[in-house]
């Protein structure tokens, strides 16, 4: 029996080599030139973190001039959970299927610092982008059942869980610790394969084991299912933010995403407590 230890980047990447030309027709993409963005300073606030606010005002801006204009405010929520790192939030939250593009390739052409009336720090930017425009709305039919993922574990305990696709799909699996992540499946003993529609699949294969590990007393992890219609390939580095990235690079009507958050506990640390 293969064991699958779920901690630390241990496990070797498995990389889709097939091509992804339907889901490329479906996006256009959007070159924004000198797009203005600005933010006022908080008391608590450092300097990089408002002009990172300035920058994410300045793609609010570029989604708006690219005719992107439902769902703005869920833009704004998306910036601020990518800058935080907040997955957990990010992924409980319908910003993923809400907003209709995205934005890549930033580049801050200049920025400007001054003070506003109140005498609060200013910063202005201009930035160049890249807008991903998608052509098409999500789809509603294509969706998957998932049973079997618990709330907790016990070290050294294995994740078992069923799937069943209401269509075709391939399928990605992320997980996220409190300080690290890494691709659950496909992985070098578990190759992709199509999920038919309406079939129930075992996660993990017969000749397999998912084993969960922690050093902490409890440690809370977050698994993101990705179910596309085509094998999009995933070749970052597996970190939040390449993996959001690479999320919005495909179509909404190409993709369902499901979230689970779980935690693993240690129990002889609790009893000796």
């Amino acid at each position: 029996m293969k064991k699958l230890h779920l901690l630390g980047l241990i496990l070797l990447f498995f990389v889709a080599s097939k091509p992804f030309a339907i889901a490329q027709k479906k996006v256009k993409e959007i070159k924004i030139k000198e797009v203005k963005g600005v933010a006022t300073g908080g008391d608590l606030e450092t300097i990089d973190q408002i002009t990172q606010r300035a920058i994410n005002e300045a793609k609010v801006e570029a989604l708006k001039k690219a005719g992107i204009v439902e769902n703005i405010s869920s833009f704004s929520d998306y910036f601020q959970s990518e800058d935080n790192e907040s997955y957990d939030e990010l992924f409980t939250s319908d910003i993923l299927s809400d907003i209709r593009g995205a934005v890549k390739n930033v580049e801050v052409l200049d920025t400007k610092k001054g003070f506003d009336q109140s005498d609060r720090l200013k910063i202005e930017v201009i930035i160049s982008c890249t807008v991903i425009k998608y052509l098409t709305e999500k789809d509603m039919t294509f969706d998957a059942w998932v049973n079997g993922v618990g709330m907790f574990y016990q070290n050294e305990e294995n994740l078992m869980f069923k799937i069943k696709p209401s269509k075709d799909a391939y399928l990605k699996i992320f997980i996220f610790g409190e300080s690290e992540a890494f691709q659950l499946f496909p992985n070098q003993y578990e190759p992709s394969y199509l999920l038919k529609g309406g079939e129930q699949y075992n996660f993990p294969s017969e000749t397999m084991d998912y084993t969960l590990f922690t050093h902490k007393k409890s440690e809370v992890h977050r698994m993101v299912m990705v179910f596309m219609k085509e094998d999009v390939p995933y070749t970052k580095e597996v970190e939040y933010k390449e993996i959001i990235d690479w999320i919005f690079s495909i179509p909404p009507d190409m993709r369902s995403i499901k979230s689970f958050g779980f935690s693993v506990v240690q129990e002889d640390k609790l009893k000796e407590d």
